[in-house]
């Protein structure tokens, strides 16, 4: 099975290893030119090419939008969102994770959608400093919320690794708040965790 270190926010470490942890654009150019550093199997040429090209020029790929700058707009307007897509992204494939739920979900009404914008909204900051975090897998969910006519600024969850969301302004994580994967799942109606999030090999 390939483990590979995809863009991140962050810089990745296998458990039990720690990091110092970087922000911004200099975190993903590191993240992509370290995906090769674990003597196993690697993701192909290409896929490695089209990372690092996202992390480091915004080049079309759904690395992209963790940069979205207006994603405040999401909290701003938590009283006002009525739907929600919930999309799965996987940047490695070729590992074959299984899911007990379709990649795309769609959620309707403003009762489960405004649970998980307060889920989001209230989830602690990003810290600073050096840590361990686990194994970081590449499954990624994009939230798009809608508030009215309105399709508010993506927002990106990790399901594994350091647990990190983007597009809130300042990075956040859910490592510390597990019960964000519950409120997630209700809204979805999937009888999940984190684990169901980040696949089972």
């Amino acid at each position: 099975m390939v483990r590979p270190k995809r863009p991140s926010a962050v810089a990745l470490a296998p458990r039990g290893a720690s990091w110092t942890l970087k922000s911004g654009r200099e975190a993903a150019a590191m993240g992509a030119a370290q995906r090769t550093g674990l003597g196993r199997a690697q993701a192909p040429l290409p896929a490695v090419a089209a990372l690092a090209c996202a992390a480091l020029t915004g080049c079309g790929s759904p690395v992209a939008a963790k940069d979205a700058p207006a994603g405040a707009t999401v909290c701003a307007h938590a009283g006002g969102v009525n739907r929600l897509t919930i999309g799965r992204v996987n940047f490695f494939p070729q590992n074959h994770e299984y899911f007990s739920f379709p990649a795309k979900v769609t959620v309707t009404g403003p009762h489960r959608t405004q649970a998980v914008v307060q889920a989001l909204c209230t989830l602690p900051a990003m810290p600073a400093g050096t840590f361990s975090c686990p194994m970081d897998w590449g499954i990624t969910y994009r939230l798009i919320f809608t508030a009215g006519d309105s399709t508010l600024a993506p927002v990106t969850v990790d399901a594994t690794g350091c647990q990190q969301v983007t597009g809130l302004g300042p990075v956040r994580w859910i490592a510390r708040s597990p019960a964000f994967w519950s409120v997630l799942a209700t809204a979805a109606g999937i009888p999940a965790d984190q684990a169901t999030f980040g696949g089972t090999p």
